[in-house]
């Protein structure tokens, strides 16, 4: 996911259908051509990603260094997109909407309102690999990320990165401070 410089105007928007003009900064989406390996990107103006991929948007935002043309628009249409968890950058913490999930570390049903950690985890898809939100259970978090995460990211940052990115009520936060002290 990055914002870059429309280079041709010949790319359509995937949320408006309508060509993302030359010179006009787009967000570029990263994903996996179906049928082969090959990394591909869906393009969107910056208004109709701020709608429908808030999350993915804010973070290229954030890691963007150049100008943005009506930033403050921008911000004020990502506050305003419904807060999904796929919109969330992972890891984040949420409520279970449903309980249709399983933690992946434990294989355990999370209960519908059951805090989760959604974190990112890669799934073969026919004969390609795709990327999408996996979920723990709190308790899990600390066993999993031992297993999966790289040797160089250290789990309290890890940690951090997770309440950065929820939007948890004050007694959620607490619940989940208590379910990620060890001991």
């Amino acid at each position: 996911m990055k914002l870059e410089v429309s280079p041709s105007g010949r790319a359509a928007c995937r949320g408006c259908k309508n060509p993302v003009a030359k010179g006009d900064l787009r967000f570029a989406e990263s994903y996996v051509l179906p049928g082969s390996d090959q990394p591909g990107h869906r393009y969107w103006h910056l208004e109709c990603a701020a709608k429908k991929l808030a999350g993915p948007l804010q973070e290229a935002l954030a890691a963007y260094e150049g100008e943005v043309p009506n930033r403050a628009a921008l911000d004020a249409l990502i506050a305003a997109a419904p807060k999904k968890a796929k919109d969330r950058p992972l890891p984040h913490a949420d409520l279970a909407p449903t309980g249709r999930a399983k933690c992946m570390h434990c294989q355990e049903p999370l209960a519908k309102g059951e805090l989760r950690i959604g974190v990112e985890r890669e799934l073969e898809v026919g004969m390609s690999v795709t990327k999408s939100a996996g979920y723990l259970h709190p308790g899990c978090a600390f066993a999993w990320t031992e297993e999966h995460l790289d040797e160089d990211v250290e789990t309290a940052a890890w940690l951090e990165r997770v309440f950065s990115n929820s939007d948890l009520s004050d007694a959620d936060r607490e619940e989940l401070t208590n379910a990620l002290t060890p001991g």
